[in-house]
């Protein structure tokens, strides 16, 4: 059964101190774009922000995440960075995610893979069922 992904999706413009002296976005700072995007998500459709998750008996760990650079993305460029779940491997959610500019063309994406990870163990567990479930839309009967 194919599941629909819920797409998380922001808007940004690129700040000045996000630029090297080229004016294009500094390299470690598409990472921390990419982060942050999906945090807010997090935040705005499961309802996990920070106090939420310090109670949670789980983690979530970015394990690995591969950025391509596709085009320059220069300061006050308004991009959208879009993500989803594509699937789930055991502990690892896998993340697609892109960012777009104002016309539209890719000028970045990455793959993120997050790792579920018990706070009383520090192990990686496979994901469960209901929490997978929130990446998801709901199948309408």
């Amino acid at each position: 059964m194919l599941q629909t992904p819920i797409v998380y999706t922001s808007t940004h413009r690129i700040k000045f101190s996000d630029l090297d002296p080229y004016n294009h976005v500094r390299t470690a700072v598409y990472s921390a774009y990419y982060i942050d995007h999906r945090m807010n998500g997090l935040r705005e459709h499961a309802g996990w922000d920070l106090k939420t998750l310090a109670k949670l008996p789980f983690m979530v760990w970015v394990r690995r995440m591969e950025v391509d650079f596709l085009r320059p993305v220069v300061g006050d460029q308004a991009i959208t960075i879009t993500s989803f779940v594509r699937e789930f491997r055991g502990p690892d959610a896998y993340i697609e995610c892109s960012m777009v500019d104002e016309s539209g063309k890719n000028v970045s994406r990455c793959l993120m893979i997050v790792a579920y990870v018990d706070k009383s163990t520090n192990r990686a567990l496979d994901w469960p069922a209901d929490r997978m479930a929130l990446f998801f839309e709901k199948e309408t009967v």
